[in-house]
């Protein structure tokens, strides 16, 4: 009985139009309302979003770590968890949204900024982040982002940044968080230090002048002290010249003058110069020598050597040149000693007026000091170098070490603790744990937090004329220190907020800086939820259960995460992060707006369709950079999305034919059932593994394996089974697992593909209303046979190594043959040979043992190893390897003896040869060769012709989109051998194509075919 219950689909219908139905469908139903919203009391997965800031548009790369996030989600809610913290977030402060404001303005100096006015250029500010949220949000609907974006937290509230007070209190409560005079990496084109996580993401390459510079040694006249600097503009602040005290230095003659050097570059910097002695860096120590450039007012204990174990053998002299305002280092030496410092740069990073050059650029400034040096006969030599310099990661102004007043986090000192936390933390990929992120967490440095700018949290800290401070933790800490809480917490609202010391009783005033805007984002975990202020939430929900983001965030996000959790709460911020690597252009090209080849979230959702665009992202593992590749993203979607719509298509079409509808599966004993249940229960294990490890590109493969499994073996040998004989049980159990492993594909897949899976889901009559209210499948071990799946894997490769003997000798696929002889260590099981047979095509199908295979085996020695223990028998031996029984010999023993010698199979080169009468295809993993007798006579030639007829009616019956069950009337009008052909295979014809009739025909109305060389005119139509 015929019914219509399963649904027709259009096998063509794009993705694009699928996607924009299911995105009706969730939305008319409310599916996503209610999946985000549903609390079921079940285990919690925490989630934790890396906020993005939306004054700049989401490209291709968003796309790919909100594909990742949205998978995990959805696939640990399909396992039975509930997500906690399924939101967005948004980050809104700091330079990347200042340097947008300066360029709407045409600002280029904070003076410009101050005198326009705070208020006003936070506002623009303020406006600014959210310029392309409404995109943000349709390429998330677009590419199936489940996440609340209405309770996205934003890192510019009142609240968020009330909880950052608190955490700064408490840090300056425990002296983690001081304020100190030190040498920081500082960007004069923004105005502002920046932390050691920020300069990480801001090393380029860079050609520079580097030059060697004679310091003439005090009351010497022809004695210097040579070093070696890439920054010639700090040589005018040269204080101290530092050298290894181990090390081993050369006094060398060349022409008139004496130098020291580093005895291990004096062949690399002198020609023929000669060695007049050779003493320690110690002996050096305390040799005074004169300014190098007297521009400068030096402090008595300044020009003169000293020890540091900074001092390396790897470049330069090893006397390295000490200015104290422009390096960390030498900021700490001249401490030791006693040397003030001396700066002639002013904080845009010009020189002032007490060198020549005031008003340049420091940098700028390189040529004129070498000419300088020139001059005056103190230029050794000086040569260009690339090397790796930090750049602002904002503006891309080079940064330069310059003294400054700032508030730092003591990082360094919880450096153990932070290791101690990165072991709780799985990587993904794992060798970033102790690579790139455990190398910097080897070096941690102190956080230079303040910022001398405007958009951003302000430092709660407030200090009085006396010199006393104050650290605020919250609104209420304002008024209970005589102070008005501004509605705004931002600048200028809170400079204006006065406090009265604790101490003193002083007027107090805010320290004029805002923090870090990596504070900020790090500070997800707990400021996100308004801690400790939300009595609705406690540390208990620290550490998130998984984060992820690009490869830049390493040191980035996951690095601010890490410490702000360590220093607050003492445990790691996340349990499982993963670190993406980009996406390339076509070329492999790392994609930019200036390069012209920048592509956007939207426009490659567009192009491609938000399912296979997903499918793109894990082709490979997601930490692996990958090129957008058309070809792939098509194939792979035809592989999954056109294979199992024409998989549905065929159940649908003949489940309705037969009146089935599923209702349970029942246990069958049939081969092929049973091998594909198999398939199933063992593939839902792996998948589930990988899935459980992160490893979804691995998941996906898993999943394409065992859909090509289940349609281009299950389903084709299956085929007659659906096509014949009434609905009785085996017909009915053939149904069920189609139909199970159908359902159950889907559900696999759901995670990684969900508009798709989704619209396959309804199709097939779901129990739920979407597929994404299912639970993941769970393997069924009573379905798993291992041996059954091994014997179906030599099945397919006998058949895949028959197509590929047929290729190479040239003989058709739909040729039926003699015979084939097949030979393996591991005999098939009969029924399974049985099984595979119709698609061999061959009138005789045998295995055959080793010694009856035809072929002709040569052994030939590898002379090599053969020669150094025969010596002068090898020729010999080579000879006797010719006799008819050697690799007989070999096979069996595992051995050749040889006058008294035993030869492995590892001493030979074995060849086989097939005989010119057989096609010939093997495969050394599984041990199978395929041999197919190639005499094809005219009894073999017309049941090919046979098949070549049924091929061409089946291309017309997909032509006119006709159901699988459609019968049809042929028409053929062809002479000779076709038409004998098809007058002795007329029932097989018939049956293949469901042929009601088969009429030879005179009539030149029919579509012409060409089968070798003559032309066949068929015409087909349907009938009831």
């Amino acid at each position: 009985m015929s019914s219509n219950f399963y649904q027709t689909i259009d096998v063509n219908k794009s993705s694009m139009d699928i996607e924009k139905e299911i995105r009706k469908y969730w939305k008319e139903n409310k599916i996503i309302e209610d999946i985000l919203n549903k609390d079921r009391n079940l285990k919690r997965y925490t989630f934790l979003e890396g906020p993005p800031t939306a004054n700049g548009r989401p490209h291709v790369g968003h796309l790919m770590t909100r594909t990742v996030k949205d998978t995990v989600m959805r696939y640990k809610y399909m396992s039975g968890y509930d997500i906690g913290r399924r939101t967005g977030g948004w980050d809104c402060h700091g330079l990347p949204v200042e340097l947008e404001a300066e360029k709407h303005f045409g600002f280029n100096t904070k003076k410009e900024i101050e005198d326009f006015g705070i208020e006003k250029f936070n506002e623009y500010c303020r406006n600014s982040v959210f310029t392309y949220i409404d995109e943000w949000n349709e390429v998330d609907s677009e590419i199936g982002y489940w996440i609340d974006e209405n309770k996205s937290y934003v890192t510019l509230r009142n609240d968020y940044m009330e909880s950052e007070w608190y955490a700064l209190k408490k840090l300056f409560d425990e002296n983690m968080l001081v304020k100190d005079y030190k040498i920081v990496p500082y960007c004069p084109r923004c105005g502002t230090s920046l932390s050691s996580h920020e300069v990480a993401q801001g090393y380029k390459n860079t050609d520079d002048t580097s030059v060697y510079v004679k310091f003439r040694i005090k009351g010497s006249m022809n004695r210097y002290l040579i070093a070696w600097t890439t920054t010639p503009w700090t040589l005018p602040s040269n204080e101290l010249l530092v050298v290894n005290k181990d090390f081993d230095y050369s006094l060398v003659s060349d022409g008139n003058n004496e130098y020291y050097v580093l005895s291990s570059t004096v062949q690399s910097l002198f020609k023929d110069a000669k060695i007049l002695k050779t003493i320690k860096g110690k002996d050096l120590v305390g040799t005074h020598y004169e300014q190098l450039m007297p521009f400068l007012h030096v402090s008595k204990n300044a020009l003169q050597v000293v020890p540091g174990d900074f001092v390396t053998a790897e470049d330069g002299t090893g006397i390295v040149h000490a200015a104290p305002a422009f390096g960390a280092d030498d900021f700490d030496i001249a401490k030791e000693y006693n040397v003030s410092l001396i700066n002639p740069v002013d904080s845009e990073g010009k020189f002032d007026n007490s060198v020549p050059w005031k008003d340049k650029f420091v940098m700028d400034v390189n040529p004129d000091i070498i000419g300088y040096l020139k001059e005056n006969n103190l230029l050794f030599k000086s040569q260009k170098i690339k090397h790796t310099y930090p750049f602002c990661y904002r503006c891309g102004t080079k940064l330069l070490y310059y003294p400054l007043d700032a508030w730092f986090i003591k990082v360094s000192t919880i450096r153990e603790l932070l290791k101690k936390n990165n072991d709780k933390v799985n990587w993904y990929p794992e060798y970033l744990k102790d690579g790139r992120f455990g190398n910097f967490l080897n070096d941690a440095k102190d956080w230079a937090l303040s910022r001398n700018r405007y958009w951003g949290t302000p430092l709660p800290i407030w200090k009085c004329s006396n010199g006393h401070y104050l650290a605020v933790g919250s609104r209420e800490d304002i008024e209970k220190h005589g102070g008005n809480i501004p509605d705004d917490l931002h600048r200028p609202f809170i400079d204006a907020v006065k406090l009265k010391c604790p101490e003193c009783s002083e007027t107090m005033e805010r320290e004029p800086y805002v923090i870090d805007t990596w504070f900020d984002s790090g500070s997800a975990s707990y400021a996100a939820m308004h801690y400790p202020f939300n009595k609705n939430f406690n540390t208990e929900g620290i550490p998130v259960d998984f984060i992820t983001e690009a490869i830049d965030q390493t040191r980035g996000w996951f690095y601010t995460l890490h410490v702000i959790s360590s220093l607050l709460f003492g445990r790691n911020a996340y349990k499982n992060v993963m670190s993406m690597s980009f996406i390339l252009d076509e070329n492999g090209q790392k994609m930019s707006k200036s390069k012209g080849n920048f592509v956007t979230a939207r426009d490659f959702i567009s192009m491609y369709g938000a399912d296979p665009a997903r499918l793109f992202f894990y082709t490979g593992a997601p930490w692996n950079s990958k090129s957008i590749d058309k070809k792939l993203i098509g194939d792979t979607a035809r592989k999954v999305f056109g294979t199992l719509s024409n998989v549905y298509s065929f159940f649908a079409s003949n489940a309705n034919l037969d009146g089935f509808v599923f209702q349970d599966l029942e246990p069958s004993s049939n081969l092929l059932d049973r091998w594909l249940l198999s398939r199933l229960n063992s593939t839902i294990e792996n998948t589930r593994k990988n899935m459980d490890e992160f490893d979804m590109h691995i998941a996906l493969r898993n999943i394409m394996d065992l859909i090509n499994d289940f349609s281009n073996y299950y389903l084709r040998l299956s085929r007659k089974r659906f096509w014949e004989g009434k609905l009785d049980d085996e017909k009915k159990k053939a149904y069920e697992t189609l139909y199970y492993t159908l359902i159950n594909i889907l559900k696999l897949l759901a995670p990684l593909a969900p508009f798709y899976t989704d619209y396959m889901y309804q199709k097939l009559s779901g129990p739920e209303k979407t597929i994404h209210s299912e639970k993941y499948p769970e393997p069924d071990n009573n379905y798993i046979d291992s041996d059954l799946e091994k014997e179906f894997k030599y099945a397919i490769s006998i058949m895949e190594l028959s197509r590929r003997a047929r290729q190479e000798s040239n003989i058709k696929g739909r040729q039926v043959v003699g015979n084939i002889m097949l030979y393996s260590d591991m005999e098939l099981n009969p029924a399974i040979l049985d099984i595979i047979s119709p698609e061999l095509n061959s009138m005789d199908i045998k295995f055959i043992p080793f010694g009856e295979r035809p072929v002709k085996t040569t052994v030939k020695p590898v002379f090599s190893k053969v020669a150094p223990v025969l010596r002068g028998e090898t020729n010999k031996f080579a000879e006797y390897l010719n006799s008819e029984n050697i690799y007989s010999e070999l096979k069996k023993n595992g051995k050749i003896t040889y006058k008294g010698n035993e030869f492995t199979p590892d001493f030979f080169e074995i060849h086989e040869d097939p005989s010119p009468e057989y096609a010939f295809a093997s495969d050394e993993k599984t041990g199978i060769s395929v041999f197919i007798n190639k005499n094809i006579d005219s009894n073999l030639l017309l049941a090919g012709y046979a098949r070549e007829i049924i091929r061409r009616i089946q291309i017309m019956r997909k032509d006119l989109n006709l159901e699988y069950s459609s019968n049809i009337k042929t028409e053929i009008n062809v002479t000779g051998d076709i038409r004998k052909s098809i007058e002795k295979f007329m029932d097989l014809i018939k049956n293949e194509t469901l042929s009601k009739s088969i009429e030879f025909s005179s009539s030149n109305d029919g579509k012409v075919w060409d089968i070798d060389g003559e032309n066949v005119q068929i015409s087909i139509t349907p009938v009831n």
